[in-house]
Order: C-alpha cells, then structure tokens, then sequence
C-alpha cells in the first residue's frame, strides 16, 4: 500500500470540492455567487478556474473563501495558439502556466490542475511525435519549477482521445511525470476521461498512486456522479487501497459559455439543474466514501 501526501488535506482524508465550471462560473462576480452555494451543501471547498491569469480579484475572492472557511483549488487549460508540445509557443505555454502558478498562490490554493500540453479539442489526426512529446516534458518540467519554489503543486490531467491527441491515458501521464522528474508535477486523474481510455479504473488508479495529486469524479456522460455506470465502488475501493487523502472534487460543466460547451460537447442539460447535481453528486460522494450524507 502506497501511503501518499497531499497538500492542503491535513488529517482528513478525502476533502469534497466541487468545480466552479458546473455553474459556468468564470468571472469574480460569478466565483462570489458559488461560495455560499457550495458553503449551504456541505463541500468543503471549490475549484477555481483561472482560464487568463490576472482576471481574477484575487484579494476579493480570497476573502469570500476565509469569511466563511472554504478551501479551493485552481484548474487550467491552455488557451488557442500555444502549447507546450510546439516548441515555437513552449515559452508562451510555460509564461502561460507560471501566471496560473503565482494566481493560484495568491489564491492560498494548495494545487492547480489540468490538461497542459495542447489546448482542449486541438487535434493533428495522429498521436503526438517524439519531438512533440520532449518539447512537452522540458516545458512542463520549467513550469514545475516554478510550482515548486512556490510550493504549489502541479496535477497533469490526462485526457481522451476525442479531446487531446498527446496524453489519452494513466500510462501516458505516468511516463511524463516520471520524465519531468519534478515534484511539485503529479497527476490529475478523471473519471470521465479514464471510463473512455482505460480497460480498469481501479487498476490504473493503483498504477498511479506514486503520482496521484488529484481526483476529478465525473459521471460517464459527465452528469450527476452516481447516476451512470462509472464503477464506483471500485474507483472508491482503489483509492483507499493506495490511502490517498487528496481532494475528491465534482467536476461537470454548465453550458452557457460558449467556449466550455465546444470544448466539452455539451450540448444538452446533464441534470435536472446545476445546483441539483451538485447536490446530488456531494450526498453521493460523502454516502460512498464516509457512510455518511451531505446536510
């Protein structure tokens, strides 16, 4: 048994967050809206999305989180135009990220996470070639750098083949981490994205444990978590095996922000609405993980 340590987690494993994006929110003003939302629940902190670095009222939305105690995270995407894997805009991808990096300090969040190598939904009609692969692991590898002189850690999300061509699965986000040889780099793991890409959830989730910095439980068809057909007792299962006390965050995407909805072909509502998924997805998580329910 691989016995891990996560930032921010303290002695209580598993804390229960829920990301920002299930409410479309993007903007302070949106970000201020979801803090008593996810506070009356009963999560016990909110991912934040820092899509352009420096948009954010930083001290603004670090207030709102202390008044009423709520923890957070930061994810990420590269934006159109650069990427780590081009050596032409790997600058531009490491400038990128750093900004990410110091927001995500400023922010008091422990982690940032995502997919850092392309934009999401890039593809080339092919696997990505060696020369794309060092060009990604030598930026991620500065990028960490950074994440871990500012003591931030850094989750790789692997995505699916239908939204990434360079890292699809556990193995592939194995071999980065393991290339970049950087501590504050680990990796992201997705329920959404592994239901496509792995022949066993539990069994990769048990190869990564080295790496483990972050979970995303995500329903198969990104919907509310416990409704579809993600094996849950056996993702569940696996993560107590490896003792991970990492985040278990919620991750859905609401659809009224254009960009979000091409990138994750969200064309139809997933739930009965937003705040009922969340709800529902919270109560589902504590009842599996804690035998106990969300207030």
């Amino acid at each position: 048994m691989s016995t891990l340590s996560h930032s921010g987690t303290g002695d209580v494993p598993n804390k229960a967050g829920i990301h920002c994006l299930v409410w479309s929110a993007t903007t302070t003003a949106d970000i201020l809206a979801v803090i008593p939302k996810a506070i009356e629940m009963g999560y016990d902190g909110i991912e934040i999305p820092v899509l352009a670095p420096g948009l954010l009222d930083i001290p603004k939305v670090r207030a709102a989180l202390d008044d009423v105690g709520l923890l957070c995270t930061t994810s990420t995407a590269l934006p159109p135009g650069i990427a780590l894997i081009d050596e032409a805009t790997t600058s531009d991808a490491v400038e990128f990220l750093t900004g990410v990096i110091r927001d995500t300090a400023e922010l008091g969040a422990p982690l940032v996470c995502g997919p850092m190598a392309a934009p999401i939904g890039e593809q080339r009609g092919r696997g990505s070639t060696p020369e794309e692969w060092a060009s990604c692991v030598t930026g991620l590898r500065e990028a960490g750098k950074v994440a871990t002189d500012l003591g931030i850690d850094l989750a790789f999300e692997p995505l699916n083949r239908f939204e990434t061509f360079v890292v699809n699965t556990t193995a592939d986000g194995i071999r980065l981490c393991e290339e970049v040889n950087e501590p504050s780099v680990g990796l992201l793991l997705d329920t959404f994205h592994m239901n496509i890409e792995e022949q066993s959830l539990p069994a990769a989730i048990r190869a990564a444990a080295p790496h483990l910095k972050h979970f995303h439980c995500s329903e198969n068809d990104r919907g509310t978590v416990g409704s579809g057909h993600v094996p849950w007792a056996d993702v569940f299962g696996a993560l107590k095996d490896i003792d991970y006390r990492g985040w278990l965050t919620v991750e859905s995407f609401g659809g009224s922000v254009p960009e979000i909805a091409a990138a994750t072909s969200i064309w139809r509502p997933l739930a009965s609405s937003q705040d009922a998924l969340a709800r529902d997805s919270l109560r589902f998580t504590k009842q599996a993980i804690h035998g106990v329910s969300a207030p």
